[in-house]
């Protein structure tokens, strides 16, 4: 199908669903649409769930909606007015899928719409339980709630469980092959210093480098390592599980490695590149130092909007100005794609924005500009990205509400319920790690549901309780249990009072 460009929405504050059965009364409107078996409402048949789409503006508030094809057939199936001046497909920063097993369901998400009377109050805003948090909160087209919204988005386009139209984008060209690199840089937690991203204590270097969605099936892997840095501290204490730690190793022969690495061409080849991250701001760092340009980097929405047409730019009001209407009757031309082969390695890909091996670049600290997205087209299409980054730790803090996560993969797995043990440390196992946090985000339900989800069943994290280390014994010290020798007295002040230590695992 076409991709949608208008959106209708359902329940709530000044919602386009209002008129259709019964003022301020959502239970005649939540019956109809629980009720209807429809392949508009049910894509997936008779039994399977209701499907309408989930859409995040720049500010985070949220709204369920049905795209133009459903509204028509809902109208038209129930004799209803249709509504005038929709949501535009350019006023939000996401949309997903979201999906009601049971008329319940539907009954609870829109109840968290319902607004508050403000009969005395001149400027009506949205104070509903779902969007007051937000309703005064300036919008950002990265937000990041709709950011993890398109975690959600990418999942499904891979594995072929959503029509791009629906949610107003292009049949990706790249949906059967993308590649995901998962990389972790494990610094010492504790670390204060205010040039600690210009001159870093790296402990270890982990990553594992897969293509998505091969690896759901086949759990194959394209290449995993792990590197212990030279330093007077090593951590041993857990071990590699996936292949042969590499000891020892220099900034020199990290950086050469970072840059063979990131040999990509994602314009070239038409392979997107993934990069999965924990600590955004040292991965870009070291990346830099590496001579890699961390500024053609940017979001999973630039990608998913990288095979779209060029619209008109954003507007300004939240709502299109003007009414529109909608010719029932009129029909869309598909668009079809030819899918691209399976990613293979190909030693002519030359290395994306790759600077030569003599370059020191000063280390980068994160700001918009590094997050544009690219160039366009001349036929309107949009390039694909270099590469999308992915702050797993940002989108764990927004999932579950939370100002910090913890210090390492392990400690911010935990709040996913994803059982995970903060004590053994190794990067080589936590890129893995990584690449499964993002896999039970991206496949689980909308943002809100899933809070509910992971809330419901909270694991208890092991006891950081550990033995005193003797002088002279033969255990290697972890160096996360302590402060490096450089760092000063206000660093040690700074690390406690921070909110999240080592201490609490």
């Amino acid at each position: 199908m076409a991709p949608e460009t208008d959106y209708y929405q359902i329940g709530g504050f000044r919602a386009h669903s209002e008129g259709w059965f019964k003022m301020y009364d959502d239970k005649p409107m939540i019956d109809a649409i629980a009720n209807d078996t429809g392949r508009e409402l049910r894509p997936g048949g008779r039994g399977a769930p209701t499907e309408l789409i989930l859409g995040i503006l720049p500010n985070g508030a949220s709204y369920v909606l049905m795209t133009s094809h459903q509204m028509w057939a809902f109208v038209h199936k129930h004799g209803l007015r249709p509504p005038r001046r929709p949501w535009k497909v350019d006023n939000f920063v996401s949309l997903s899928p979201i999906y009601f097993a049971t008329k319940n369901d539907l009954q609870e998400k829109l109840k968290t719409y319902r607004v508050k009377s403000q009969k005395n109050k001149q400027d009506k805003e949205d104070n509903s339980q779902a969007n007051r948090g937000f309703v005064r909160v300036r919008g950002h087209p990265e937000n990041p709630r709709g950011d993890f919204e398109n975690q959600r988005v990418l999942y499904r386009l891979l594995t072929n469980s959503v029509t791009p139209g629906a949610l107003g984008l292009l049949n990706p060209p790249w949906a059967n092959a993308i590649r995901v690199i998962s990389l972790v840089i494990n610094t010492w937690h504790n670390d204060r210093r205010p040039e600690r991203f210009e001159k870093p204590h790296i402990i270890d270097v982990g990553w594992t480098d897969v293509i998505l969605p091969e690896y759901f099936g086949s759990g194959r892997v394209t290449e995993t390592a792990h590197l212990k840095m030279e330093g007077p501290l090593q951590n041993k204490k857990g071990d590699f599980m996936h292949g042969i730690t590499e000891e020892g190793v220099v900034a020199d022969i990290l950086y050469s490695r970072m840059r063979t690495l990131f040999t990509h061409d994602a314009a070239k080849s038409g392979v997107p590149l993934v990069v999965l991250v924990h600590e955004e701001e040292m991965v870009r760092g070291v990346l830099t130092r590496s001579g890699i340009d961390v500024g053609s980097m940017t979001s999973i929405g630039a990608l998913l909007r990288s095979d779209q047409l060029q619209t008109s730019s954003r507007r300004k009001s939240s709502r299109t100005p003007s009414p529109r209407r909608l010719n029932a009757g009129t029909s869309h031309p598909s668009r079809d794609y030819e899918r691209r082969s399976k990613h293979e390695l190909n030693d002519d890909v030359k290395p994306f924005s790759v600077k030569q091996d003599d370059y020191r670049p000063p280390s980068v600290r994160i700001n918009d500009d590094d997050k544009k997205p690219g160039s366009s087209h001349q036929d309107g299409a949009t390039a694909l990205p270099a590469a999308c980054i992915v702050n797993m730790q940002t989108l764990v803090r927004t999932l579950m509400r939370v100002n910090q996560t913890g210090p390492s993969v392990p400690a911010t797995a935990l709040r996913l319920n994803i059982p995970a043990n903060p004590l053994l440390a190794c990067a080589g196992n936590e890129c893995h790690l990584l690449l499964q946090m993002w896999i039970s985000i991206a496949e689980g339900r909308a943002i809100d549901e899933q809070w509910t989800d992971r809330l419901a069943h909270p694991l208890q994290p092991p006891s950081p309780t550990q033995a005193p280390v003797e002088v002279g014994a033969e255990d290697e010290i972890d160096p996360n249990d302590y402060l490096p020798p450089s760092v000063t007295n206000s660093g040690r002040v700074a690390a406690a009072d921070d909110d999240w230590s080592d201490d609490d695992w």
